[in-house]
């Protein structure tokens, strides 16, 4: 399974001449943190801003490139996406810290996330490697934290 970081700098083409229409710059999540509801695109250059692809539009996910129709996200639907998750403590139901997100893993063809990419601190994550976290039921992203797990079960 990919990872989100493994989005970032890939060119994005679409049509029969596979025309590039900019580089990802950043992926945008629902509020949720359930999957992946945009591609942020650098056109490149100041005169062309940067839109929010409609992560819906992407026909495939390659090493190099990605192949999108041309499709991007209106201003009111890019009020349910969430930019940065990246550094949140990730916590069991239990209020336990299970790790800080690094990355997340996710399917190509529909952008759900169904792994979470862990950090344990620097010499931790030297001697032993990150943790990819696997997730059995939803999570919850809120604006301190990932928790995992309904507290009342």
């Amino acid at each position: 399974m990919p990872r989100g970081r493994d989005l970032i700098g890939l060119p994005v083409l679409t049509g029969t001449k596979l025309k590039r229409i900019g580089r990802v710059h950043k992926v945008l999540l629902t509020t949720d943190g359930a999957r992946i509801c945009g591609l942020v695109l650098d056109a490149g250059g100041l005169l062309h801003p940067r839109r929010v692809l409609d992560f819906q539009a992407v026909k495939a996910v390659g090493d190099t490139h990605l192949l999108a129709e041309e499709a991007y996200l209106p201003a009111d639907r890019l009020t349910r996406c969430s930019t940065e998750l990246h550094g949140l403590p990730v916590l069991r139901g239990t209020g336990e810290e299970v790790g800080v997100l690094d990355d997340f893993h996710f399917d190509p063809r529909s952008g759900q996330v169904t792994a979470l990419q862990l950090s344990h601190g620097f010499v931790d994550d030297l001697l032993s490697g990150k943790e990819v976290f696997p997730l059995a039921g939803p999570a919850l992203a809120g604006e301190a934290a990932i928790l995992l797990d309904d507290p009342t079960e």
